[in-house]
């Protein structure tokens, strides 16, 4: 057994906490479709290969909206507006979860999967309605 000191023993903490966070990036690879859907490809947004994995984008009709990887099975995701619906802030992801960032925000933190976990919010991010394929989300 090899003795730590207590700068090794932190430094090496917080490299396991920088990676247990993964943050939320640009969403790239993505088609607007008849009907005014939105196709995100799978195969250019590498963040969602893996459960926890995030990526944004905006669409006109929602807004600010985040793809989230839920599970490995094929159908395993959500998509959650970003918009406080308390303060109607966007939320920032932050410790494996929204939160709704000050001034103007009020504190309200919410699960990856949008469920409200801290108030003042009394609801979720509101969930946006998608298919999933083994290629692509395709948000409605």
């Amino acid at each position: 057994m090899i003795a730590l000191s207590r700068r090794q023993f932190i430094c090496g903490g917080a490299a396991v906490a920088a990676l247990a966070t993964t943050p939320a990036i640009a969403a790239s690879g993505i088609k607007n479709l008849p009907g005014g859907k939105t196709e995100v490809s799978l195969a250019a947004n590498k963040a969602l290969a893996n459960v926890g994995g995030v990526v944004e984008l905006s669409i006109k009709k929602y807004g600010k909206v985040a793809v989230i990887r839920t599970s490995t099975s094929a159908k395993g995701f959500a998509v959650v507006n970003l918009s406080c619906p308390h303060a109607g802030v966007i939320v920032q992801q932050n410790n494996g979860g929204w939160l709704c960032p000050g001034p103007r925000g009020h504190g309200s933190e919410f699960g990856l999967n949008g469920a409200v976990k801290v108030g003042p919010a009394n609801s979720g991010l509101k969930p946006i309605k998608f298919t999933a394929t083994s290629k692509a989300v395709i948000i409605a």
